[in-house]
């Protein structure tokens, strides 16, 4: 991530701080596949915001976290497809107006979290981690599992999901 990805990056955040959480009305409760892509997307958004709370007080762990994208790109794309098509059924045409503030909300949960030496090396820790998991489904929901909040799902985890764990 470049220096003016970073810049654009804290700006979206900091514009969405008005964004309110979608409405869960219209949303279907979420099943164990969809509920895996949102916790790597939050562990994705955790990791990103983490990673420019570190660069603003001078600790880069930008090369971590980068490698954390590049080896999992696949399925950080895959997870981020099946949230869309989650917002899209529950949405229809308002479904990507939806997806952006879930996300911009998902990131901004992560804004401010106390920034430390400690924290940053736990963050690059973190992206070390979920980057040897190498796209495994199953090793990133656990890593999101343990190092960050449960997203909040507009329209709730369903009652199967709930009952298989």
């Amino acid at each position: 991530m470049t220096t003016a990805a970073l810049r654009i990056a804290l700006g979206l955040a900091a514009a969405s701080l008005t964004c309110a959480q979608p409405a869960s009305a219209a949303m279907s409760c979420w099943d164990e596949h969809e509920t895996a892509a949102a916790k790597i997307r939050d562990l994705q958004s955790r990791l990103m915001v983490a990673t420019l709370r570190c660069r603003a007080i001078g600790i880069d762990v930008l090369t971590a976290y980068n490698d954390f994208v590049r080896i999992n790109r696949s399925t950080l794309q895959q997870a981020n497809g099946v949230i869309k098509a989650q917002f899209d059924q529950g949405y229809g045409r308002e479904g990507p107006r939806f997806y952006d503030a879930f996300t911009t909300a998902m990131a901004n949960e992560y804004g401010g979290d106390a920034t430390s030496g400690a924290a940053c090396e736990e963050t690059a820790a973190v992206a070390a981690e979920a980057a040897a998991a190498a796209g495994d489904v199953g090793l990133l929901v656990g890593l999101a599992d343990r190092a960050g909040r449960s997203p909040n799902l507009p329209g709730g985890v369903c009652p199967a999901t709930l009952t298989a764990r």
